[in-house]
């Protein structure tokens, strides 16, 4: 014979159905969505740490201005590292659709090193044949089988690749951003490489370590060894790149990494929200069913068999709720999630990883919430007795509800205000629930328009028009016969046979040459004008690493070595011996003024303490300042030494000497890459949240409207019409929802500012909490609309209301 216990079930799973849905689809849905995040991204995360085992991928590659001798290369190999030619030459690659200036970088098809991944295709096997990167072809709509044309030649498109040191198309390490639109890496035969006219050909080499488990610091000088090899041979290093400095390796998995940590925070969030809507859920569970447990526990229904019977439901739905989330997020939204990296980034080809850790944070936990929660709720209220139950005297009743409100005001609000007054704490429940909701709301937002305000800022934080950051000290005003002096070294430096020059002009090179001071810097072999060169002005950069405050991660940090009484940085004033620090480096790495801070070199290990006296530029200013003769003496440099111009003025510059040029317009260029990789996942993110802050304000507003199911009874029975019951009761929660939308922005500007700098603990730089007015309004207007559809239920719920329950004894 079936328990009686066991035959309540359907009936409670039926009369509570909207509160089990709402329970159902709160877990499914939060679960889906981080689930499939984060599954996709671990997934990634696998692949590219896995990938320089499967693909065999340099630990760093150098080039050279001629084809390096056999000696060259056997004197850098006896230092405990095999290298391998990797030349190529970039050329303007043209085809249906393609923007102006489109290159292609062409490497001979590659062996066993640096290893090219094939999404669609096959290597080119004939002279006419070509492989592209499979970002670029998405882009540019290319597949197999299309016509391409490269340096003046037709060839066919065989492949659809991913070259394994290419995961982000950078054309160049310094560039600040990639460019998979008009860039590409290209394989072709051997033959059609020789073929191709490859007049600026790269002789680029990639090394490979006999210890690769070598540390940075290590690793650095091993590298200095390198070049002081090929320079002792008489080879000229024009690049040389390590692995954990080569943008087309790191950026994209640095990028997953980072955006992780967001979904990370909203799944704390969503954690929080969820313990509170199970804590909210559990008491008006018991307040619904006092009179039956009362009942069955003055049957003689031990309070056990009561508690195991009341968490069958919510642990049964929870159950389905996370086995239904994960079959969601592993099936229909990994694949989704993962295009939103694989549609920017050429990874190889993607294979989802089971990850525990996911599973504990998305779906244990939650679940382990629900039961505990509902468990210590029902333990909690199981000490009432059974009259207690049966009177419903379990809560604590608030003399509140029994003040006289004034005589003058009309019935229906006084009747209102009865309602808010009885209602209070549920109504103080629905005010922190909306502001949990919101909060959800808001983050997903205000991520955008705060990227573009950071793009602002950083603009804004650019000294000058032109930043040139240089390889070398190169000076820019020197006299015509120094410049001529230059030009002739440079030319025999750069000839490969001098044998080719003409007797007297090489008689003449040597003559120009030997006037160059061999202590002196380099001067520049291009000509400015007199007043681009008064308004120039010299400084030096170099970049450290010191803790930041939340996290086990270094921040990297610019240190400037400038002028005092700076033309550009005007309001950083240093002085010998006073430096300055950012604001955004003082507010996330924990400076304090005065105290000595500690920074270290991540290439060598050289550590340095340096005191600040004073705090300059806005929270995203991430530089510390000196004077440039504070600056050469920390760094132990010589009296002349420099590294940059600024310069409002386009300076002319030897190509050889500059290492990179920073410009206000190619900072916004960064910020309008964060919004294009960032624009998915934040919408993905609202399209999460929206659903989400619906099913939480149905839950809410549901239990409030279940509480006050006699009192409508009794409206009904004295002749007040469904409207207008649903006027005195849904205008009243209406208000409050309204209210609460409103009031509590100032908390979740707090709550978002500490979430924000949680968030930026993975990413270099600091971002300002800054929320535009509109997303304010927005926010409201969302919430408004979302409790309007929730209203709507409402009311068909109160029309349902029967007239019998008034007319059922309370006792």
């Amino acid at each position: 014979m079936a328990s009686p216990l066991k035959k309540r079930l359907p009936r409670e799973l039926k009369n509570n159905l909207g509160k089990y849905l709402g329970m159902f689809l709160l877990l499914t849905l939060a679960i889906a969505f981080t689930s499939g995040f984060l599954v996709a991204a671990s997934s990634i995360e696998l692949i590219g740490a896995n990938m320089r085992a499967d693909y065999n991928i340099e630990d760093g590659h150098f080039a050279t201005t001629f084809k390096a001798h056999d000696r060259s290369l056997k004197a850098v190999e006896e230092l405990g590292c095999t290298v391998v030619e990797q030349f190529y030459y970039d050329s303007p690659l043209a085809f249906d659709g393609a923007a102006d200036g489109t290159q292609a970088r062409v490497f001979p098809n590659r062996g066993n090193c640096n290893q090219a991944v094939y999404a669609q295709g096959r290597a080119p096997e004939a002279d006419g044949e070509i492989a592209l990167d499979r970002v670029f072809c998405r882009n540019n709509n290319l597949n197999v089988g299309d016509t391409v044309n490269l340096a003046g030649r037709d060839m066919t498109l065989v492949g659809i690749m991913t070259l394994s040191d290419y995961s982000s198309l950078f054309q160049n390490n310094s560039s600040f951003i990639f460019n998979a639109l008009s860039f590409t890496t290209a394989q072709v035969t051997q033959e059609a490489y020789d073929m191709i006219d490859q007049g600026s050909a790269i002789y680029s080499y990639a090394f490979f370590l006999n210890d690769r488990s070598m540390s940075l610091p290590d690793r650095t000088a091993f590298e200095e060894d390198m070049v002081k090899a090929l320079t002792d041979k008489g080879e000229i290093v024009t690049d040389f790149v390590d692995r954990e400095s080569n943008q087309a390796m790191v950026y994209a998995l640095d990028d997953v990494s980072g955006d992780q940590m967001m979904w990370q925070i909203l799944l704390g969030i969503l954690i929080v929200i969820m313990a509170f809507v199970f804590v909210v859920l559990t008491d008006a569970t018991i307040e619904s069913e006092s009179a039956v447990i009362g009942t069955l526990l003055a049957s003689g229904w031990r309070t056990g068999e009561l508690i195991r019977h009341y968490m069958t439901l919510p642990t049964v739905v929870g159950l389905a709720g996370a086995v239904l989330g994960n079959v969601i997020g592993y099936t229909l939204l990994v694949l989704p999630m993962q295009g939103l990296y694989y549609n920017s980034y050429s990874f190889p080809p993607y294979h989802t990883t089971f990850n525990p850790g996911v599973l504990v944070s998305t779906t244990i936990i939650p679940l382990v919430l629900l039961v505990a929660i509902t468990f210590i709720g029902l333990v909690r209220r199981m000490h009432a007795t059974p009259l207690q139950f049966l009177r419903r005297e379990i809560t604590h009743r608030s003399k509140r509800s029994s003040m006289p409100l004034p005589e003058r005001l009309r019935f229906v609000t006084r009747f209102r205000l009865r309602v808010f007054v009885r209602n209070a704490s549920h109504f103080a429940t629905l005010f922190f629930g909306i502001m949990f909701g919101s909060l959800l709301l808001l983050f997903g937002l205000a991520m955008m328009p705060l990227m573009e305000h950071f793009a602002q800022e950083s603009a804004k934080g650019v000294p000058a028009e032109h930043l040139y950051v240089l390889k070398a000290p190169i000076e820019i005003d020197v006299t015509d016969s120094q410049r001529e002096a230059y030009a002739a070294a440079e030319e025999l430096m750069l000839t490969e046979d001098v044998a080719r020059i003409a007797p007297e002009h090489l008689v003449t090179l040597y003559v120009e040459s030997a006037t160059i001071k061999a202590n002196d810097n380099a001067a520049n072999t291009e000509e400015n004008s007199p007043e681009a060169i008064a308004q120039a002005e010299k400084f030096a950069t170099a970049t450290l690493e010191t803790p930041r405050r939340f996290g086990d991660e270094s921040e990297s940090v610019t240190v400037y070595g400038i002028q005092p009484d700076s033309r550009y940085w005007t309001d950083v004033d240093v002085a010998p011996g006073k430096a300055c620090v950012g604001l955004g480096v003082q507010q996330k790495c924990g400076i304090e003024l005065g105290k000595a801070h500690a920074f270290t070199d991540k290439y060598t290990g050289d550590a340095y303490d340096i005191s600040f006296d004073e705090t300059v530029g806005n929270t995203t200013t991430m530089s510390v300042y000196m004077t440039l003769d504070d600056f050469n003496a920390l760094f132990d440099k010589d009296a002349d030494y420099f590294s940059g111009y600024a310069s409002d003025m386009p300076l002319a510059l030897n190509s050889r000497y500059v290492a990179t040029e920073i410009t206000p317009e190619q900072m916004l260029a960064v910020a309008e890459q964060m919004q294009d990789s960032m624009g998915a996942m934040a919408q993905s993110l609202l399209y999460a949240v929206i659903p989400l802050f619906l099913i939480l304000i149905y839950l809410l507003t549901k239990t409030v409207i279940d509480r006050s199911a006699r009192a409508i009874s009794y409206m009904k029975v004295f002749g007040y019409h469904d409207r207008e019951i649903s006027k005195l009761y849904i205008r009243s929660i209406t208000v409050t929802v309204l209210v609460s939308l409103i009031a509590c922005l100032p908390i979740l500007v707090t709550v978002i500012d500490l979430l924000v700098k949680i968030m930026m603990s993975r990413y270099s730089g600091n971002l300002e909490i800054w929320i535009a007015p509109q997303t304010y309004a927005i926010e409201v207007l969302i919430g408004a609309a979302t409790y309007a559809a929730v209203a709507f239920l409402h009311m068909r719920r109160i029309r349902r209301v029967p007239l019998a329950l008034a007319m059922k004894v309370q006792e």
